[in-house]
């Protein structure tokens, strides 16, 4: 792919928040889900590279007290890797010229545990 990462079509093949809740949405550049009344909101977490990305970041809001916590997620220390068998590669930063790897396949168990336990941690 040419041009700047696609951020809904990342988000929309990654599924953190809908892989937990499935009324998880993506709209515009955030995966966004309300759990107990708090709203967690996911989105892609700039390097100091133009169009390029490390990981994702997580933030759990209150809507009465504000920004609770939030959490940056790396595809390096969470193991996400792209393509399968022979072809199978870590993901440590995501930019326009590997972005197209994704549609080999994302394996994100780490990563998916870490946004679980996030959640819960806030939402109960």
């Amino acid at each position: 792919m040419s041009g700047p990462v696609p951020h809904r079509f990342v988000l929309n093949l990654f599924h953190l928040l809908r892989r937990i809740e499935p009324a998880a949405a993506v709209v515009g550049t955030t995966e966004i889900v309300r759990i107990g009344g708090l709203v967690f909101t996911l989105s892609l977490a700039r390097t100091i590279v133009h169009e390029e990305y490390k990981g994702f970041y997580l933030t759990a809001t209150s809507p009465t007290a504000g920004e609770l916590g939030s959490t940056l997620l790396t595809f390096t220390e969470y193991k996400v890797t792209t393509g399968t068998g022979a072809s199978q590669r870590q993901l440590d930063r995501l930019n326009q010229h590997n972005v197209d790897r994704l549609i080999n396949g994302v394996f994100t168990a780490e990563l998916e545990t870490a946004v679980a336990a996030f959640t819960a941690a806030y939402a109960g």
